[in-house]
């Protein structure tokens, strides 16, 4: 390589962090993705004063504390309030009501299971909140989590500007000026009523901890895509476990369960139920 030339993510090293990334994460990056990856780790071999990406990926193999870095690196983060309002208007309108009917007294808890920044699942809490403050008797709990440990810090911190809240503020300006708190110079949080029932934690789908909670509610959007078929039925077994008997998942707007073997029965588009079966039926 010519002195000062910029590193070049060659066939060997993409299919190398390919499996590594794998590895880590159980996501598949896709060959037509390598601009991308080669972009975003020229950055780490620039910050590191690394010649080459086999240099970088004998780093990453070598520093257990790299990983970390790597994954927050390679793993995509965009997102913000109200995206897709068919789903929240479902929320709203068709899964809240049914759920309370049959479940008062209970809390209901909600997982936001790629929660990136944030904004989804505080989206969730203004919509709780809103039902909470017309039925008294009703309360949640939301729980976010993502791969991305730097992601986290920033949902956890929830503060919020510009395209991030733009559409929620067009579109919903009561429930937005009801719930959010701040200013367009030093951005908005949701109230601190919402924030208290909303916590945030790293997981890594592929590998998921043990927990006890049972959630009514899964939201796993725009995550489905970057799994082969195999992980994602995998993805799909571990939310499965963890959704109640009468739970919904809802995924992405480009994403579907057909062709997949998984318990879940179809709702609507993106909308699914959970099957009490065993079968490893094709969602229909």
């Amino acid at each position: 390589m010519a002195l000062n030339s910029t590193p070049v993510l060659n066939d060997h090293c993409f299919n190398k962090l390919v499996t590594k990334v794998h590895a880590l994460t159980g996501i598949t990056i896709k060959p037509e993705r390598r601009a991308m990856l080669e972009g975003r780790l020229l950055k780490r071999l620039r910050a590191l004063k690394l010649p080459d990406f086999e240099s970088y990926i004998q780093h990453v193999n070598n520093t257990p504390d790299e990983h970390e870095e790597f994954v927050n690196t390679v793993t995509t983060n965009e997102t913000y309030f109200y995206r897709t309002p068919r789903i929240w208007e479902y929320i709203s309108n068709d899964f809240l009501n049914n759920w309370y009917a049959q479940n008062k007294g209970k809390t209901l808890n909600i997982w936001s299971a790629a929660s990136s920044t944030g904004e989804e699942a505080h989206t969730i809490g203004v919509l709780m909140q809103a039902f909470k403050d017309a039925n008294a008797g009703f309360d949640y709990r939301i729980t976010g989590t993502d791969i991305d440990s730097s992601v986290v810090q920033k949902a956890s911190a929830g503060l919020y500007n510009g395209r991030s809240i733009g559409r929620f503020r067009n579109e919903k300006p009561e429930l937005f000026s009801r719930y959010m708190v701040g200013s367009d110079d030093e951005g908005y949080k949701v109230a601190k009523n919402i924030k208290q029932n909303i916590q945030f934690k790293y997981l890594n789908l592929f590998k998921p901890t043990q927990t006890d909670v049972s959630y009514s509610l899964v939201l796993l959007r725009n995550v489905l895509i970057y799994f082969t078929k195999e992980d994602q039925e995998l993805v799909l077994r571990t939310v499965h476990k963890r959704l109640n008997q009468e739970g919904v998942l809802i995924i992405g707007e480009s994403e579907s369960l057909n062709n997949l073997t998984s318990d879940f029965l179809t709702l609507s588009p993106t909308i699914y139920e959970r099957s009490n079966a065993t079968s490893g039926a094709k969602a229909a």
